[in-house]
């Protein structure tokens, strides 16, 4: 692959990679209002960038075997800088993502143990329905013993 065609698939990786961080951020903010409707709209949307990010992920994996690192090591040292450049933020964006969804994911589980508190609450463990003879317990210190004679 041509380092040109390389660097434009590495800014549209980028692009990508602040869309998905965007959406991050509003699915914080949606996540601390509790809007349902509208996290499943936002997570529509981010299924079709994750889909588009696999999907430039598989094209840069099948035209080119090199690293960023080699790929970097290769060019000429105008470009050099561009690629260092790309590598970085790149790096920084997919930082921020992870960072971000971690957060979330921090807030959907307290968000869950908030949803589980209240229903154990409202719906306390209900007492045993089974039937246990009165006298089974006063039998149960005496040692065991039985009605049926085995040996007989």
């Amino acid at each position: 692959m041509a380092l040109k065609d390389m660097k434009s698939l590495l800014n549209e990786l980028l692009h990508v990679h602040r869309e998905l961080n965007s959406i991050a951020e509003q699915k914080t903010a949606i996540l601390k209002t509790g809007d349902v409707k509208a996290l499943d709209a936002l997570m529509l949307k981010e299924n079709e960038h994750v889909k588009t990010l696999m999907e430039l992920e598989e094209v840069r994996n099948g035209t080119s075997t090199l690293t960023m690192s080699e790929l970097i090591e290769q060019a000429v040292p105008s470009e050099k800088e561009q690629l260092e450049a790309l590598q970085y933020e790149l790096s920084k964006e997919y930082m921020l993502l992870k960072e971000r969804n971690e957060l979330n994911q921090q807030l959907i589980h307290q968000s869950l143990q908030f949803v589980n508190m209240s229903l154990n609450m409202f719906m306390p463990e209900p007492e045993k329905v089974t039937y246990s003879r009165p006298q089974a317990k006063e039998y149960a210190g005496a040692g065991s013993f039985s009605l049926f004679d085995s040996k007989a």
